[in-house]
C-alpha cells in the first residue's frame, strides 16, 4: 500500500491491519515497536512507511518482549505507543506484560494489538490470546470490521491514558487481511510532550498485592464504563427467540447466516468490550430470551464468563445457552457463515441446506480431481539444499541423527521427508537440543543437530546457546543466514545486510565467538556435496559446534534483481537421464521447478519457475542435469 492517505481523504480501501495503523495515527501515537509475525506484520510495516511524514518512531525489535519493553519506556516518557504482535509473540512478551499491568504505563498511553490466527494458517499452534487479558486484569476490545478496527484504536488509547494501564486490542487473521472501505478521520497535531521525569515507583515490590488491589479497582471502573459503551451493538427483533452473542469478525458471519436463513426471530449482539464484561448490558439483553448462541474464535471465552454470570441468577430467569460447551459450534478452527447457518437452523428447529443436491454432487466430483500436496520450499530455496544434505548425513549415520528446529521458512523441513524432527516455538530448536545433548549418559546415542534462521537466532536462540556452552552440551547448531526475516516479508533484523540509517549491523559470527563454541565454521548452502561432508564431519565431533550457512531467499532476491535471464539456463540431457530407474531429482530433491513428464517418463525443468541456481546439478548421480 502507498503511504497513508492525507486527512482530507473521505475514505479508502484498507486491510484490517492498515486500518489499525491508521487508527494509531489518528490517536496521535509517537512510537511503535514490534517483531514481524503474520498476521500482525502489516500494522507495523504500514506505520513504517509513514514514519517520516508523521514524525513518529517505528522499529522492528529483536523480539516481542523487547518490543513491549521499548513501547513501555516511550509511554513512561509521555509518548503514546503501540505494540502490535501475533499470538505467539504475546507469549514471549507475557512475562513483562504481567508486571507492567501492576506498575502502570504512565501518562503516554500504551495499546497492545494481538492478532490471533484461528486454524493456524501461519502459526505453529491455534491460540486464543484473550486469556492474557484475564490473567493481566486488562481491558480487551475486539473490533469486527475494518472501520471499527480503525475507530477503536483512539478509544483504546483514551482508555489507556485515563487509567494508566495497557489496553489490549485483539484482531484475527480474517480481519487483519480482509479489505473494506474505511472512512478516515483527522490525523491530529502532536498533543503530547515528552518528559524526562518518569512516573514514580515503576516497580511492584515490596507489596505487589496492593498493586493488584489497585488494578482490580481500575478494572471495576472500566467495567462500569463498558455498560454504556457505544461499541457494543444489539440488533434485537420484536419476537426474538434466539440471541446470538458474537465477538470480533464472527459477528459478520452471524449477520450473513441470519440473512441466508431469513429468520426474523434471531437477534444479533456484537460484543466488542469482551473483558471486563458489561454485566448489566448482557443481563438486560437476555431478559425474556429463550435461547442464546455464543459465536467466537477460538475458545469459549465470553461463553464461560456469561455462564458464570448466569450462575448467580435464578435458573428460570436465564435462557438456554448454546455454544462450544454444548457442541453447537466447533471448539476449534475458524467460524464461517455455513457453520453458523447450520447451527442456528438446528437450534431453531428449521431445515437448512447450504447447497442443493446437484451442486453437492458437483462439489464431490471436483474433490475427486484434487490430490494431496504437502507444503514445500520455493524453487531454488537454499533451505532445501540444507535438508537434502541433512538427509544424506542421516543415512550415513543409519538414522542416528535427531534434528531439532522451530518456526520459520525452514520449519518446512518437517514436510521434507521429516528431515526435521521437532518444530515448536522460536528458539526451541537449540533449547531442546540442549536437553538432548545431555542424554548420552543415559544411553542416548543419536547425534543432535539444531537448526535456526538468522532472525530467529537474535530473537530467541542466544540464551539457549549460552546454556549449551555453559553445560557443555554435545550438539551441532546450524544457523541458516539469509540476511532477512523471510517468512514475514523481508523485514530487517540485527544481522541483515542492509541496515536503516542510524542502525548498526550485528555479526552472528562475533556473537557466537563471544559465547565460545568449541568450533565455528562459516560456509554456504549452495554447494551440496561440500555441505554434506561438513555436516557429517561436524556432528561426529564431541562438544558444541556451530555452522553458519550463507543462504538466500529467492523471493527476496527476485524482488531485488528481477528475473534470472542473465544466469545460464539449467536443462536435462535426456541421453544421460535414467528416467524411471532414478527419479532422484523429483522424488528425493523435489525442487518445485522440476516436474515429471508422465508419458515420456523423464523429468523436465519448468523454465517459468526455475531460478537457475544449479543446485539440482549436484543431485543427479548421472550428470544429466546441466547448465548451458
Amino acid at each position: 500500500m502507498t503511504p497513508m492517505a492525507k486527512s482530507n481523504f473521505y475514505g479508502m480501501i484498507m486491510s484490517g491491519n492498515e486500518a489499525i495503523a491508521r487508527g494509531a495515527l489518528e490517536a496521535g501515537i509517537g512510537f511503535c515497536s514490534s517483531y514481524p509475525g503474520t498476521p500482525s506484520t502489516g500494522i507495523t510495516s504500514t506505520l513504517m512507511k509513514d514514519a517520516t511524514e508523521h514524525d513518529i518512531y517505528v522499529e522492528w525489535s529483536v523480539n516481542e518482549k523487547v518490543a513491549l519493553e521499548a513501547a513501555a519506556g516511550a509511554s513512561w516518557a509521555g509518548i503514546p505507543a503501540i505494540c502490535p504482535m501475533k499470538s505467539l509473540g504475546l507469549n514471549v512478551a507475557a512475562d513483562f506484560l504481567l508486571n507492567l499491568n501492576l506498575s502502570g504505563i504512565g501518562k503516554g498511553g500504551l495499546v497492545v494489538v494481538v492478532c490471533d490466527d484461528p486454524r493456524g494458517h501461519s502459526s505453529s499452534n491455534e491460540q486464543d490470546s484473550r486469556f492474557y487479558a484475564k490473567a493481566a486484569y486488562l481491558p480487551l476490545l475486539e473490533p469486527s470490521t475494518c472501520q471499527q478496527a480503525k475507530d477503536i484504536i483512539p478509544y483504546a488509547f483514551e482508555l489507556s491514558t485515563r487509567f494508566e494501564i495497557p489496553v489490549i486490542v485483539r484482531s484475527t487473521t480474517r480481519l487483519c487481511h480482509s479489505r473494506a472501505t474505511v472512512k478516515l478521520g483527522e490525523i491530529p497535531k502532536r498533543k503530547w510532550r515528552v518528559t524526562d521525569s518518569l512516573p514514580e515507583r515503576l516497580y511492584n515490590v515490596p507489596n505487589p498485592h496492593l498493586r493488584h488491589r489497585d488494578l482490580l479497582e481500575k478494572l471495576e471502573l472500566v467495567s462500569k464504563e463498558f455498560e454504556n459503551c457505544e461499541w457494543n451493538n444489539l440488533d434485537s427483533r420484536d419476537k426474538t427467540e434466539l440471541l446470538t452473542i458474537s465477538t470480533g469478525v464472527c459477528h459478520r458471519y452471524v449477520e450473513e447466516a441470519v440473512e441466508l436463513l431469513e429468520d426474523n426471530k434471531v437477534g444479533c449482539m456484537s460484543l466488542v468490550t469482551t473483558h471486563p464484561l458489561p454485566k448489566e448490558f448482557l443481563l438486560n439483553a437476555m431478559k425474556g430470551i429463550e435461547r442464546v448462541l455464543f459465536v467466537e474464535e477460538i475458545d469459549p471465552f465470553v461463553e464461560d464468563d456469561v455462564r458464570s454470570l448466569a450462575a448467580n441468577h435464578p435458573v428460570g430467569e436465564m435462557p438456554q445457552f448454546h455454544g462450544k460447551r454444548t457442541g453447537n459450534v466447533p471448539a476449534f478452527g475458524e467460524m464461517n457463515a455455513d457453520i453458523l447457518s447450520e447451527s442456528i437452523a438446528r437450534i431453531q428447529g428449521v431445515s437448512y441446506e447450504s447447497l442443493d443436491a446437484e451442486t453437492l454432487a458437483a462439489v464431490e466430483k471436483a474433490r475427486e480431481l484434487l490430490f494431496s500436496r504437502s507444503l514445500t520450499f520455493c524453487a531454488g530455496c537454499t533451505h532445501r539444499n540444507v535438508y537434502y544434505a541433512i538427509r544424506k548425513v542421516r543415512k550415513r549415520l543409519k538414522g542416528k541423527l535427531v534434528v531439532a528446529g522451530d518456526i520459520g521458512c525452514y520449519s518446512l523441513g518437517v514436510f521434507y521427508d521429516k528431515s526435521m524432527n521437532t518444530m515448536q516455538a522460536m528458539g526451541s530448536g537449540i533449547g531442546t537440543a540442549c536437553g538432548l545433548g545431555q542424554l548420552g549418559r543415559f544411553g542416548f546415542d543419536s547425534k543432535v543437530l539444531a537448526v535456526a534462521g538468522d532472525s530467529t537466532f537474535f530473537h530467541a536462540c542466544i540464551p539457549a546457546l549460552v546454556n549449551a556452552k555453559h553445560k557443555n552440551a554435545d550438539i551441532t547448531f546450524v544457523i541458516l543466514d539469509n540476511a532477512t526475516t523471510a517468512m514475514t516479508g523481508f523485514q530487517s533484523h540485527p544481522g541483515s545486510g542492509n541496515q536503516a540509517k542510524n542502525e548498526s549491523h550485528v555479526s552472528i559470527e562475533k556473537v557466537v565467538n563471544a559465547i565460545g563454541a568449541d568450533s565455528i565454521v562459516t560456509s554456504d548452502a549452495f554447494d551440496i556435496p561440500s555441505m554434506v561432508e561438513l555436516l557429517h564431519r561436524t556432528v561426529l565431533k564431541k562438544g558444541l559446534h556451530v555452522i553458519i550457512l550463507a543462504s538466500v531467499c529467492r523471493l527476496e532476491e527476485q524482488k531485488r534483481i528481477g528475473n534470472y535471464d542473465t544466469e545460464p539456463e539449467v536443462y536435462i540431457d535426456l541421453e544421460e537421464c535414467s528416467g524411471e530407474k532414478c527419479r532422484i531429482c523429483v522424488n528425493d530433491f523435489g525442487c518445485t521447478a522440476i516436474s515429471w513428464e508422465c508419458e515420456a517418463g523423464h523429468p523436465v525443468i519448468l523454465e517459468h519457475l526455475c531460478v537457475r541456481c544449479g543446485a539440482c546439478i549436484a543431485v543427479c548421480p548421472h550428470g544429466a542435469i546441466k547448465q548451458r
